[in-house]
Formats: structure tokens, sequence, C-alpha cells
């Protein structure tokens, strides 16, 4: 492989088709950082802990969270956000865990001694999960805590960082809740990726979450999720005084938790390409979750 044929499969594995995705939700907890009705701060928002909160959790650390991953999985079919995964080149692992440690630096610098440590923490939890030697990710409920406290309780905790940095001050308890919702609605959202991949996973040996409970289990264990989910953001609107319009995120919840009952009923007909549409289609309804949460917070 030439360089830069290797240059283009890793940054192709880095899957920057996910990072809109990560990045509005990132964005979403540093609008969560304000207080409820105030979308501007005062003097208006400090753009560079915006920017350097972006590239060092969006870019190195998620970036190359995934690369990692590919490097030790050498995926030959459909991953996510990324149909066709190319050989991953020679030194991606060194290379990405690399990317994750300059993201922990620029995150300390740009951002604050806090966000750099949710990067370390989160690049610890990326190599347990990926590595050969470790490999959580092929043990039932430890792939699981890995992702609810890294993409979803991490990125929300690490908008929040940001945007107390970059001058929104809102109400810290009221935050907690809302990284306590994110990181449950991921862990619904975690074992939709992994149904539509169950067959790869058993011939390579893994055996995740969704190998162990089978499609239909891995549902209900997302609905049972989303439900919490949902409370902790009515709880986080009642503590930051918001509940007049909490029935918008409940509502986009509702309409998740309708999604994967459908799902549900027609998991034993499903092959594999109807599970990855029913996950594309989960990630809009969380688009939906997101819009209502900002919209219902800052009016």
């Amino acid at each position: 492989m030439s360089s830069r044929s290797g240059l283009r499969a890793g940054l192709a594995l880095t899957r920057p088709r996910q990072w809109p995705i990560l990045s509005t939700q990132l964005a979403v907890g540093v609008l969560l950082a304000a207080p409820a009705g105030s979308p501007w701060p005062a003097g208006g928002p400090q753009p560079g802990p915006l920017a350097a909160a972006w590239l060092a959790w969006v870019v190195l650390l998620n970036g190359g969270t995934l690369a990692f991953n590919s490097a030790h999985d050498r995926d030959t079919g459909p991953v996510a956000y990324l149909s066709r995964p190319p050989v991953p080149p020679r030194g991606l692992a060194s290379w990405s865990l690399g990317a994750m440690i300059l993201g922990a630096a620029a995150g300390a610098l740009g951002v604050g001694t806090m966000f750099g440590l949710v990067v370390a923490g989160c690049l610890a939890l990326s190599v347990l999960y990926s590595h050969r030697r470790t490999r959580w990710k092929s043990r039932p409920g430890l792939d699981l805590a890995v992702n609810v406290v890294g993409y979803g309780g991490g990125t929300t905790l690490a908008g929040l960082l940001a945007g107390r940095a970059a001058g929104w001050a809102g109400d810290s308890s009221a935050g907690i809740w809302f990284v306590a919702a994110f990181a449950l609605l991921f862990g619904s959202f975690y074992p939709l990726t992994q149904i539509y991949q169950a067959a790869a996973d058993r011939a390579r040996g893994d055996r995740t979450l969704a190998t162990a409970l089978g499609a239909r289990r891995s549902l209900v264990l997302a609905m049972v999720l989303a439900l919490a989910a949902g409370s902790a953001l009515a709880l986080g609107f009642r503590v930051g005084g918001a509940t007049a319009r909490t029935s918008w995120p409940l509502g986009a919840v509702a309409l998740w938790i309708l999604h994967l009952a459908w799902w549900w009923r027609q998991a034993e007909r499903y092959g594999d390409v109807d599970h990855e549409r029913g996950m594309y289609r989960a990630l809009g309804l969380w688009a939906v979750i997101d819009a209502a949460v900002v919209l219902a917070w800052l009016v």
C-alpha cells in the first residue's frame, strides 16, 4: 500500500461521516450549559474553547477511537458510517492512539484541565474496548458500559465543560441530569449498532451484547434504557426550572420508543439490511430529540 493510499484509508477509518453527528451532540452539551431561557452568554461566547473542544473531542478523540478500533477489528463488511471499510494501513493503531493523546493535550490546554481529564478517561476506555489484549467490546455489558460513559455521557459532559469555558454559566445540577439522560439514550442506541453486525461478530469470535441477547431482547433493553433517559431529561428540566415545555423532549423520546417497538415486532423477519436501516432511522430520531431538548431549554 502506497503512503498516499494508506493516508486515504486511515482518514476513511476515522469515519468523517460521523463527525457532524458527534459535533451536534457536543453542541447540545454546550447549549445546555446556558441557564434555561438564556441562549447567549454575556459578552458573547468565546470561540477559542469551542474550537479546541471540537478538535479534541470530535476529530482527535472520536476519529482516533474509530480508527483504533478498525486497526484491531480489520472489518471487511459494513460498519457504522462506512459501508466498505478499506484495509487498515500499517501503523494505524499507533497513529490513532497518538491522535487521541494529542486530543487530551489539546483539550486540557484549549478548554481546561477537567476537559482534558475527560478526554483522557475516554481514551483509556477506547483502548480497553478495542485492544486485542483486553477487548471489552467482546464482553457483553462492558461494551455497553464503555459506550454509555464515553459516547453518551462523555460527549454531553464535554459540551457542558466547553460551554462553561466559552462563557455560559447555567445550573450545574441540571447538567448532571442531562449527562445521565444522554448516557442512557446512547445506551439505548448502542445495541442498535450491533444487531445488523451480529453475524460478522460471531464469525470473528466477538460475543457482543447483541450476539448474547439476540435482536428482540436487545430491543427490549433499548426501550427500557430510553424510558430511563426520558425520566432523567424530565428531572433535568425540573431542576433547571424549565418544566413548561418538558413535553417536547418527552414526546421526542416517545417517538424513539415507538420506533423500537415497531422494530421489535418485525425483528424476526428482518435481515441485516433492514436492521441497519432501523439503526439509521434511530439516528434521525436522535436528531429530533436533540432539537426538542435544546428548543425547550432555550425558548
